[in-house]
């Protein structure tokens, strides 16, 4: 069945050589001889450097990082924006939820009466599969961002990543005629978010892969059923149920971690998602994560 011409649309990667290229390298970093345990940070102030070139050689390879902070520093969320801004992340993007200087201070505040939020991340339910800032205008991209464990939960929380260059590669190699339609401009729309009749953000249209100015793969990507409307067409809707049906998958390249007090996740705002946890507050200190989103990737571009 000929596909429909609304969906004639050129790859992200119209040079085929430059794709198999990029694929070869890709698949390359997650070969079995590679491990990626949690790089030690003594000092997140002034990073050695072996610890910079272990944390840049795993991002490079695999789009994140793990990382482990001695106990003096697991609690300052200014050592955690010292670390990121060795690594040239400068320009940080906020939120409603953010203080003045872009920190998020994630915990359930669902029971909180002086600052309850909407907003499911700051709930201990799951969250669904996304990447950070899918809403964000072209100008506001989230390249990047850090997640980093004060305080763990009692039980739960366990975050699972998947790099999402991987997931292009292998929708590729299973249908590359679906894979063209989330690179259409229109893909997605996102509604406004207002509030008591502010408008916080503006309607965003856009695809879900595209190129980002440094010439990497860059996704746009929710499974959240509200607020997002999918383009109408019968194509589109095959896509979006594949994508969805490789993440339920048990993908090979598929990481499910339990951040520890002083632990944290450097990415290139990769997919995520998060399970529901539980605390006995005021027993043990709430779960608290410090989360920081950039403009700037961790490795600019490809080698």
């Amino acid at each position: 069945m000929p596909m429909d011409s609304s969906l004639a649309a050129s790859d992200v990667f119209p040079d085929t050589r430059q794709f198999l290229s990029w694929k070869k390298q890709k698949l390359d970093g997650y070969g079995s001889e590679y491990t990626n345990p949690p790089v030690n940070i003594a000092d997140p102030f002034r990073i050695r450097e072996d610890e910079y070139a272990r944390l840049i050689e795993q991002v490079r390879r695999r789009n994140f990082v793990l990382y482990r902070l001695d106990p003096e520093y697991s609690e300052s969320p200014q050592a955690i924006m010292a670390l990121c801004q060795q690594l040239g992340l400068t320009t940080t993007i906020g939120n409603p939820e953010s203080g003045q200087d872009h920190i998020s201070y994630i915990y359930d505040r669902s029971q909180d009466i002086e600052s309850p939020s909407r907003y499911i991340p700051y709930t201990s339910k799951p969250l669904n599969w996304h990447t950070d800032g899918y809403y964000y205008p072209e100008n506001h991209k989230v390249h990047s961002f850090v997640m980093h464990c004060a305080h763990q939960a009692e039980s739960g929380g366990e975050n699972s990543l998947i790099d999402h260059e991987m997931l292009y590669i292998q929708m590729q190699e299973l249908a590359p005629e679906l894979i063209q339609c989330l690179c259409l401009p229109d893909t997605l729309t996102i509604p406004e978010n207002a509030e008591q009749g502010k408008i916080l953000r503006e309607t965003f249209q856009g695809p879900v892969y595209s190129m980002d100015n440094n010439g990497c793969l860059y996704m746009r990507f929710t499974q959240r059923r509200h607020h997002i409307i999918w383009k109408q067409s019968a194509k589109v809707t095959q896509a979006i149920t594949l994508l969805n049906s490789m993440l339920s998958s048990p993908l090979p390249w598929k990481v499910t971690m339990r951040l520890a007090r002083g632990e944290g996740m450097l990415c290139n705002n990769i997919l995520h998602c998060r399970h529901a946890y539980s605390d006995s507050y005021p027993k043990i200190p709430k779960r608290l994560l410090y989360r920081i989103r950039f403009n700037e990737r961790i490795v600019p571009d490809y080698p």
